[in-house]
């Protein structure tokens, strides 16, 4: 019972008397206990620390008549709980919480968060903790009058202080990049004042774009770390192509065994990661000489746009068209410093079925990463042009004119209108009555591009032969750069008959069967007059 309940007790039993009658009174307050759930901290230590309260209230004279009185004058109302440093060598980053009411018998946790000083030293620390709180402490059982207090308590509880080891991330490094793997190193400090033993040290993410391959945290172990010696743990790290270019949030904890053989973890550190941007490459000035039925290639500029310097790059057609096909499938480029551009050119073979007009064609860049392994690029799109068909030959007659019923030479110029060298070409002619073909066949070692050469056959007119142009047929067989042989289409050459000689001289066949008979007579003649 407090000083103060008793002259109130007094005076209700004394004014009773002088009614001539009992007044029944309740009076009583709460008694609210403060102690702390866990009272060990570590030096540098970020946490939370969990104030339990316990209401043991005091009922200095109850009801037995209306009991329900006797629980409002040991019930807090409006309660609320302020941590204070003291002398401790904490922060308290929590301000007063409030509780509301905490009736008898109740327990209640209340949470602060705290960070301790890098440099605190080990040992027993008192730490305030104020209760502020109303209270009935007196009410009249038959007028119903309360009576309101107002409260605040000040009670200390306990922290210590370990000297355990205690762990400071002081450096981050990562060459983790968007859409691909890497490695990020994490500096750890002891800075405690004992020795970690049997140490694990595991990096965990907080978001699933950012991850160790399959998994969302990785450990890496050490078996003994002396106060303050730092350490490097390396960790592989994988960037999805949906990550950016921004920092991602990590949590670094480490579970070890304090010189006592107890097993300790930190409390988690926040480390923030940021990946690079993704490593692109871009394709410029793409030039085409595709040509249905013909070889031709497709040129482009290679660029890396970065970030990075990247090596081993190889472009890759990853195209599929079933008339279109290179000779080669990949062009080694070799190491690209960021921003520096390389051309390639790809040699692709192109049916007659191809069709002309603009093409898209796909390619992948891969490279090797700053970590040796090899990454590929997104698709790199170009367009190019695919001119129709044409011929592998053009040809030029001359003198193509022959008699009627005599024979003569015609000059075939042939000009190879390919853009690759043919080679061990043979030409051959094909004629039908009245002209016929006496040589019809001939040979071309080889021809570039645009090159010429002139060959020679020989024909003969029927003497039945009118005096008009007769075609006659011209085709080659010739063999390609990649040793595949072809046979082109066919080409006709108009021959002109006429009633003179043709190119190639001769005598008619009428004029010779003239001197013939001329002959005849005359010896005939000699003859008779001999």
């Amino acid at each position: 019972m407090n000083q103060r309940t008793i002259p109130l007790l007094l005076t209700v039993v004394a004014l009773a008397i002088s009614a001539g009658a009992a007044t029944a009174a309740v009076a009583g307050s709460p008694d609210i206990s403060v102690s702390l759930e866990d009272n060990t901290v570590a030096a540098g230590d970020e946490t939370t620390l969990e104030v339990v309260l316990v209401n043991s209230g005091e009922l200095d004279s109850g009801s037995t008549q209306n009991p329900s009185l006797n629980s409002e004058v040991t019930t807090a109302r409006g309660l609320t709980v302020d941590l204070r440093d003291g002398n401790a060598p904490i922060s308290v980053t929590t301000s007063r919480r409030s509780v509301g009411t905490l009736a008898d018998g109740t327990i209640q946790t209340v949470t602060f968060d705290i960070s301790v000083d890098a440099d605190a030293a080990p040992g027993s620390y008192g730490i305030p903790v104020e209760l502020d709180y109303d209270h009935y402490e007196y009410i009249s059982e038959t007028e119903g009058v309360r009576d309101e207090v107002s409260v605040s308590r000040t009670k200390n509880v306990n922290l210590r202080v370990s000297d355990d080891a205690t762990f400071d991330v002081t450096n981050v490094d990562s060459n983790a990049q968007v859409g691909s793997s890497g490695t990020v190193a994490v500096t750890v400090e002891n800075t405690g004042q004992t020795t970690a033993t049997n140490s694990e040290v595991t990096l965990a993410s907080q978001n699933g774009e950012l991850t160790f391959g399959e998994r969302a945290e990785s450990t890496r172990s050490i078996d003994s770390w002396a106060p303050g010696e730092s350490r490097t743990f390396r960790y592989d790290i994988t960037a999805t192509e949906d990550a950016q270019a921004e920092g991602y949030p990590f949590q670094l904890s480490v579970a070890f065994d304090n010189p006592d053989g107890v097993r300790k973890e930190s409390t988690g550190t926040s480390v923030s990661i940021t990946p690079d941007p993704e490593q692109t490459f871009s394709l410029s000035n793409v030039e085409s000489t595709l040509r249905a039925g013909d070889e031709g290639t497709i040129t482009a500029t290679v660029t890396n746009d970065g970030p990075r310097a990247v090596d081993n790059v190889v472009i890759n057609w990853n195209s599929d068209k079933s008339n279109l096909s290179p000779q080669e499938t990949q062009i080694a480029v070799g190491n690209l410093d960021a921003g520096d551009s390389t051309d390639v050119t790809f040699t692709v073979d192109a049916t007659d079925g191809a069709q002309e007009g603009a093409k898209q064609f796909d390619f992948v860049a891969s490279y090797r990463n700053a970590d040796g392994d090899r990454e590929e690029s997104d698709t790199l799109e170009a367009q190019a042009q695919v001119r129709p068909s044409q011929d592998e030959f053009s040809i030029e007659s001359a003198n193509t004119s022959v008699g009627v019923g005599q024979s003569g030479n015609i000059e075939i110029t042939v000009t190879n209108t390919r853009n690759q060298t043919l080679s061990d070409i043979t030409a051959k002619l094909f004629a039908s009555s009245p002209i016929s073909a006496d040589d019809d066949e001939a040979y071309i070692d080889a021809l570039g591009p645009g090159e010429s050469t002139t060959i020679v056959f020989s024909v003969s007119a029927d003497g039945g032969a009118l005096q008009k142009a007769y075609p006659v047929s011209l085709d080659f067989r010739y063999e390609e750069p990649d040793g595949d042989s072809s046979i082109s289409d066919t080409y006709r050459v108009p021959i002109e008959v006429t009633d003179q000689s043709g190119g190639g001289g001769g005598l008619p066949l009428t004029a010779i069967g003239g001197v013939a008979l001329v002959l005849v007579l005359a010896v005939g003649g000699y003859m008779r007059f001999r």
